[in-house]
Formats: structure tokens, C-alpha cells, sequence
């Protein structure tokens, strides 16, 4: 094959790709939307003689495409599976193990080495 077959074949193959990757995004899942912080409770704190720090109530949480983000200052990031079940994580490298309900209600956990944190979020 030509040095100007292979060019052209190699121009038609980009070409015919292009439009699917222009496609719009996926369906929206089951738990996409915004979920407002409601609380984050300390229910463990053997810091070793000291208290925990308290915890704020949480950023807002964004489920788009099963993909978790918050812009605060916590920055939340994650995943959710089509069951419902999330992993968080945090800039101060928290993971919080949670779920959300039918009810759009995220509850999850922080179990760090001296405290433990109950986190909820609520769909707006």
C-alpha cells in the first residue's frame, strides 16, 4: 500500500470517530442531583486523651453519572454503584463507606483510627 493510501486511510478512520465522541453524555442514573450536608456527628473519639475536632455539617454533595463532587472545602469526590452504595473521599483523605435510601438519603461512615464520624446528606 502507498505512503498516500495509508494517510488517507489513516484521515477517513479519525474522521469517522469524531462524531461519537461528540455524542451527548450518558442517561442520567437513579441518584444524580445535588444532596445538601445535614449533619456529621462524632460518635467515637479516643484521640488518645484528647477530644475529636468537631465536624461542620457537610459540603453538597453533585451525583452526576454516578460520579460524586463537591466544590467546598472539604472537595468530596466518589463513586456510586447502581445499588446505591458510595465511597467518599475527602482532601483530608477521610473515606466514608455509604448509602443511599430510597427516600434520597445518604448516610455513611468515617471510621478513622481515634474517631469515628456518621456523615448525612439529604436529596434537595
Amino acid at each position: 500500500m502507498s505512503g498516500r493510501a495509508k494517510v488517507f486511510l489513516t484521515i477517513a478512520g479519525f474522521a469517522l470517530a469524531i462524531p461519537a465522541a461528540a455524542q451527548a453524555p450518558g442517561p442520567m442514573t437513579t441518584f444524580d442531583g445535588k444532596y445538601a450536608g445535614i449533619s456529621a456527628h462524632v460518635s467515637k473519639s479516643t484521640a488518645h486523651g484528647r477530644q475529636c475536632p468537631r465536624e461542620h455539617a457537610p459540603d453538597t454533595l453533585t451525583i452526576t453519572n454516578s460520579a460524586v463532587q463537591s466544590s467546598a472545602k472539604d472537595s468530596w469526590t466518589g463513586t456510586v454503584s447502581s445499588q446505591g452504595g458510595a465511597v467518599l473521599r475527602n482532601k483530608r483523605s477521610m473515606r466514608v463507606d455509604a448509602q443511599i435510601d430510597p427516600q434520597g438519603t445518604i448516610k455513611g461512615r468515617y471510621n478513622g483510627p481515634a474517631c469515628t464520624v456518621d456523615y448525612v446528606w439529604r436529596k434537595q
